[in-house]
């Protein structure tokens, strides 16, 4: 992020406007126009969003008010859920880190949940307007355009030149990483944008064309912003900041370490300020336990240049190649031409400080998001030196393979050098430079998955017209049962919250794969036992009603009928109302239809 900060050897600055003798002045003043860097963010980011939109998420434009986007996966409904729980929190006066409203009727604290409030006030007036769903859509439709625009930003600021600003700004916002999410839904990581606007900080105040204060008030607010987006890449900023200070430092030279260690000053001050706009929910996250995650997190080297399964061009060899690693890991696809580009631009302009920078910023990054142990085609290699950093209790619960997200966004300025950067005495260099740009954009565009777009929407009729009103009352506990990813959260969002719901899906750490509390789960491999566990949960907990999906139905809810409960179908739905489970009976195996185990 101080990539740039401490020289400007190896950047061309702004064109000046008006150079050389015009033809007339009409001609100047459309020059003057068009290179104007508000008129060149503006044309990026249509460019940006002219291609993505209509390719990639064209169904998502088209239907906006519909869940479509994987519905197989718990992220995406979740997120619509959030997008409305702040709003309702804070117009009802509630505590927005703790809710009521799912997991009931204990609650669940959201103190280290990725709620994304920022993105859920700024959706605020959409979503009363629209709904949640379609503030979900709109949001994720735009997340890769924006974040591209920001790495134009700071790639044009540094080049000088539109093009070469252009291809970092795809480089970064169209990268496996946010391709791989934004397929997943998850707003907390495709909202990167922040990370390249800071850079575009440092580099405006090594420019001076911004003061120390403006500086300072200006980080801080973005770093607090980014803090309450999403607190792991938050806390994985500001390792690589301090490591980018400590780098950068080392390589300024006598002349530049003073402007160094004035930026670090600066930046520790914008620090102070995003804690103090962080500390009311730091307040309370600290006095919570946070889960602990057990996973396969780190990088698959094969991932650097090996693109996600599906998109090898039938190439057999290399088709079995990319279904090794683990699928976190297809986030980290960077490419043969992108790689070979930083190795060009590194060896080719050796002598600047910047790019030995960005050199081997890019390195100990990518080392660091190996994670503990080296993994190769996703078999474990070799366990590294330094492991055991990562049981460390805040890094033990991050994925090291999200490093790679600024790792995307030093490539990006590397990428816009390369196309930038000045005439060399090698021929065949300069007449490289827009073959290999080419080819990154061909690599790139290779990896981008297709999204995983659901043929109709999975609101039945019973939410989307309001018949739930006519079925339950304000309040009222329940169970949705479904094959779509945390449909009970969706139907709620949808609601305005008029149910709480016994059950949801947050993360992994927290409930463990399943969006059904454990003794409606449990019912998929029924026991004798687990049939008395879940009579005995419906009445401690008072469920009010379970839910069915009908088009969305698992193959084990005849159990409920099994049981004692008598259903009605409306609007989709199947309505078990559960009146204290006073219905129910005990099941023994020979009504399961099954044979005893040997434990339970």
């Amino acid at each position: 992020m101080t990539a740039i900060s401490h020289q400007d050897d190896g950047r061309a600055g702004p064109p000046l406007a008006g150079q050389g003798q015009p033809d007339s002045t009409t001609r100047s003043e459309r020059r003057d126009w068009l290179s104007s860097a508000v008129v060149q963010g503006l044309l990026a980011f249509g460019l940006y969003l002219a291609v993505w939109v209509p390719t990639a998420v064209h169904s998502l434009a088209h239907h906006p008010g519909r869940a479509l986007l994987d519905q197989k996966s718990m992220d995406p409904n979740f997120y619509t859920w959030c997008l409305r729980w702040w709003p309702y929190a804070i117009g009802h006066g509630l505590n927005p880190l703790f809710t009521h409203e799912i997991g009931a009727p204990a609650g669940h604290t959201l103190a280290w949940v990725t709620t994304v409030p920022p993105l859920a006030l700024l959706a605020t007036p959409l979503t009363f307007a629209a709904g949640p769903v379609v503030s979900f859509s709109v949001l994720t439709a735009i997340a890769p355009p924006l974040a591209a625009w920001a790495a134009f930003v700071l790639c044009r600021r540094l080049t000088g030149k539109f093009w070469p600003g252009l291809l970092g700004g795809a480089v970064f916002g169209f990268s496996a990483y946010e391709m791989n999410h934004s397929e997943a839904g998850q707003l907390n990581l495709i909202y990167c944008l922040l990370l390249p606007l800071m850079a575009y900080l440092v580099v405006l105040w090594r420019d001076e064309s911004i003061g120390a204060r403006t500086f300072v008030i200006l980080m801080g607010i973005t770093m607090g912003v980014q803090f309450y987006l999403f607190l792991e890449t938050f806390a994985d900023m500001t390792a690589i900041l301090a490591l980018s200070l400590l780098v950068g430092f080392a390589l300024a030279g006598r002349d530049g370490r003073p402007q160094m260690l004035r930026l670090t000053r600066l930046t520790a001050l914008a620090y102070v300020l995003a804690i103090v706009l962080a500390a009311p929910y730091l307040r309370y996250a600290l006095a919570t336990k946070p889960p602990k995650l057990v996973a396969v997190t780190g990088m698959d080297l094969v991932s650097l240049v090996v693109p996600r399964p599906g998109r090898t061009l039938g190439i057999a060899w290399l088709a079995h190649e990319a279904i090794g690693p683990v699928e976190t890991s297809q986030a980290c696809y960077v490419g043969i031409p992108l790689i070979v580009v930083a190795i060009l631009l590194a060896v080719t302009s050796r002598s600047s400080r910047t790019v030995r920078f960005l050199s081997v910023m890019l390195v100990l990054i990518m080392v660091a998001a190996i994670g503990p142990e080296v993994y190769l085609d996703g078999r474990p290699v070799a366990r590294l030196p330094w492991a055991r950093l990562f049981s460390l209790p805040i890094v033990r619960n991050a994925y090291p393979s999200r490093l790679m997200l600024f790792a995307f966004l030093i490539l990006a300025v590397t990428a816009a050098l390369w196309l930038a950067g000045p005439a060399q005495h090698i021929r065949w260099v300069d007449w490289a430079r827009w073959p290999l740009a080419i080819l990154v954009i061909a690599a790139i565009a290779l990896d981008v998955p297709p999204m995983k777009i659901s043929p109709a929407t999975s609101v039945p009729a019973f939410i989307s017209s309001g018949q739930y009103r006519q079925q339950l009352t304000p309040g009222e506990i329940v169970v949705v049962v479904s094959n779509v990813g945390n449909a009970g959260m969706l139907w709620q969002a949808q609601s305005g919250f008029y149910m709480r719901l016994s059950g949801g899906f947050i993360n992994a750490g927290i409930n463990h794969l399943s969006d059904l509390p454990p003794p409606v789960q449990d019912l998929k491999h029924a026991t004798p036992a687990r049939v008395a566990r879940f009579e005995a949960y419906v009445k401690t907990n008072k469920i009010g009603a379970i839910l069915l999906d009908v088009k969305h139905e698992p193959r084990w809810v005849a159990i409920f009928q099994q049981l004692g409960l008598v259903g009605h179908r409306t609007g989709g739905v199947l309505v078990y109302r559960t009146l204290g489970c006073q219905s129910c009976h005990a099941l023994d195996w020979a009504q399961l239809g099954k044979h005893a185990p040997a434990t339970t």
